[in-house]
């Protein structure tokens, strides 16, 4: 896997994560009764932050190595995919 794509996986699950994060917001609109929805409001925004840091540190990788079309060695790929 080289750099773009490990940045792009990175942020095709990001957009994932923020389109059920901002469903479960409708979500509690509808049912403000379920308090179960409020915590998977959370572990949603939880979620993008996460994504957040990890996208930053490949991208910071990224840079350093000068070459997005450069192999990821695995152990990054998989502390980044956690």
């Amino acid at each position: 896997m080289t750099y773009k794509e490990l940045l792009q996986t990175l942020a095709d699950k990001s957009s994932a994560n923020y389109k059920d994060y901002l469903q479960s917001k409708i979500d509690i609109l509808l049912k403000p009764e379920d308090e179960l929805l409020t915590d998977k409001v959370q572990q949603y925004k939880d979620a993008s932050t996460h994504y957040e840091k990890k996208f930053s540190a490949v991208l910071a990788m990224a840079k350093n190595e000068e070459e997005l079309d450069q192999t990821v060695p695995e152990e990054e790929i998989n502390a980044a995919l956690k």
